[in-house]
């Protein structure tokens, strides 16, 4: 990080180190300063962030110290809805019925709102935790004068609209003990979205100790960064990823405070998209709808301002995560869970795909997931390599809790959290995928592919991710997609034709009708190969 970079940081940290002190002396003087006798959890949850962009978060990549990282995490389904909904409910989309981000074409928040009473905050409220949610929730949630706060939770502070823009925003704000009569939208003054939700999170936390002293509190802090802003086109003056202004490079309006903008360390202007696997690879192997002609050069160089601005995006995420516990008092750092993961990935020109997340490859579906184990818990950083979904939050955060809830698609990784060795582990990981209707009715869909000349995007697909392969199945497509991800990590040579093929089509089978009437559970179905 460069040496203006390092004062800026450190003077982010001292003073939320001084918030953090502050508090706890107040707090001395009670009873809330005493460790909760259940774990405190805190979930962040970002949107569409790839795994490449974890390299320029140190706070983030922190978690890892006396933590947990995931090598091989996959969600569900590579749409935020979808994937979300899995998330909450523990199930896979084609058992949640939560297909697309819109409720005119089967998904949205119509499809997801039987399912609010069954989600983890609603087990974890009624176990005696005091809950709070921040930011971005379910595509197409609607926000009234009298907004509909979901049962479970006890703070509600969502978007109610222009969440996308970073800037020009309104924001729920619900407390159960103190607004619960009135509930106001708050205009955003300005402020930068994640910024917000920082402070918003601070609050929670200083909150809780006055409304629920002793008690513990989970807390979900769900930011739209880096997603893009919505109706971006080439040309327009503010980015198509929307970073804080102090993060922006200093020689454009607005103007940042670096001469590259902030790009976690590295210099921003050496970053180039170009370097990331398969990007612009030949793609005559791959599926009709993948097969596109090389990337130009006015493209190339719309990409590589588009990966350097997300990258300044989860600058403001990473600064947001060391405020929050920066905030935790010694006692609160020796009895809380810290979560960190995404919604899904996002592709920037790997095999000649310009923008958009919809596919199996790796970068659109595998994504970090960091578990930070409280302070008084086991030391040492580990590393897990088990086949873990986002289909398993809903179990890990009742067993942190120590609640006991019925198994549904995916199972707890607290055992692998804590480094015990588990012998009965899934063997293969299932991604769903139903194409968005491009003509469904209502508000543009955020997440939908940026099209391309002769190639709609993604068919419907399912696929199945064991320890080395990738196999997807195509609608409408008899040739199977298959890489060895050993091998071919990037994903880059096709071979629709090897042996393993038929192995796995048949995992495929058991796997995308489990836990469907007259089927075997997921888990039974994820547990063998062949």
């Amino acid at each position: 990080m460069s040496v203006a970079g390092n004062i800026r940081r450190g003077l982010a940290v001292a003073l939320a180190v001084v918030l953090a002190m502050t508090v706890a002396t107040q707090a001395g003087a009670g009873t809330s300063s005493a460790a909760p006798r259940r774990p405190n959890i805190i979930f962040f949850l970002v949107d569409d962030m790839s795994a490449e962009l974890l390299q320029y978060m140190d706070a983030v990549r922190g978690l890892a110290h006396d933590g947990t990282t995931f090598t091989d995490y996959y969600v569900s389904n590579s749409l935020c809805c979808p994937s979300r909904a899995s998330m909450f409910t523990g199930q896979f989309p084609h058992n949640t019925g939560v297909a697309t981000n819109t409720g005119s074409d089967g998904g949205g928040y119509r499809a997801f709102a039987p399912h609010e009473g069954r989600t983890y905050a609603v087990a974890l409220d009624q176990a005696g935790y005091r809950t709070g949610y921040l930011g971005k929730y379910i595509n197409e949630y609607p926000v009234a004068d009298d907004y509909h706060v979901p049962v479970g939770w006890d703070e509600w502070h969502v978007s109610a609209g222009g969440g996308y823009s970073e800037f020009k925003y309104q924001l729920t704000r619900y407390i159960k003990e103190e607004t619960a009569g009135d509930k106001p939208i708050d205009p955003s003054g300005g402020t930068y979205l994640v910024d917000e939700l920082g402070q918003r999170a601070v609050d929670f936390i200083e909150r809780s100790r006055r409304h629920a002293p002793g008690e513990p509190f989970f807390l979900q802090v769900s930011p739209f960064a880096p997603h893009a802003r919505i109706g971006a086109q080439p040309g327009d003056k503010e980015p198509r990823f929307p970073p804080a202004r102090r993060d922006r490079p200093k020689n454009q309006f607005p103007a940042g405070e670096f001469p590259h903008g902030d790009c976690g360390g590295p210099d921003c202007a050496t970053i180039d998209v170009a370097a990331l696997p398969a990007f612009d690879e030949d793609t005559a192997d791959k599926p009709s709808w993948v097969r596109r002609a090389p990337i130009g050069p006015s493209l190339v160089k719309e990409l590589r301002k588009d990966f350097r601005d997300r990258i300044r995006m989860v600058q403001s995420v990473d600064d947001m995560v060391e405020r929050v516990l920066a905030t935790l008092t010694e006692a609160e750092r020796r009895a809380t869970y810290v979560v960190f993961t995404s919604d899904n990935g996002f592709h920037l020109g790997q095999h000649r795909l310009v923008r958009g997340k919809s596919t199996a490859y790796d970068h659109d579906v595998r994504v970090p997931l960091l578990v930070k184990r409280p302070a008084a818990g086991r030391r040492g950083d580990l590393v897990s390599a088990a086949l873990a979904q986002n289909v398993d939050l809903f179990a890990t955060f009742l067993d942190m809790a120590g609640v006991t809830a019925e198994n549904r698609d995916g199972r707890s990784l607290l055992p692998l959290v804590q480094g015990r060795k588990v012998t009965d582990w899934r063997q293969a990981a299932l991604i769903e995928h139903v194409k968005p209707d491009p003509a469904a009715p209502g508000e543009p869909d955020p997440d939908a592919e940026e099209p391309q000349p002769g190639n709609p995007g993604p068919p419907s697909y399912a696929a199945v991710r064991t320890a080395g392969e990738l196999y997807v199945e195509y609608e409408g497509d008899p040739r199977p997609e298959y890489y060895d991800t050993v091998r071919d990590p990037g994903q880059e040579s096709n071979d629709p034709d090897h042996a393993r093929t038929a192995d796995l089509g048949r995992v495929l089978d058991r796997l995308r009708g489990c836990g469907q009437p007259g089927a075997e559970d997921c888990w039974t179905a994820a547990s063998r190969l062949g």
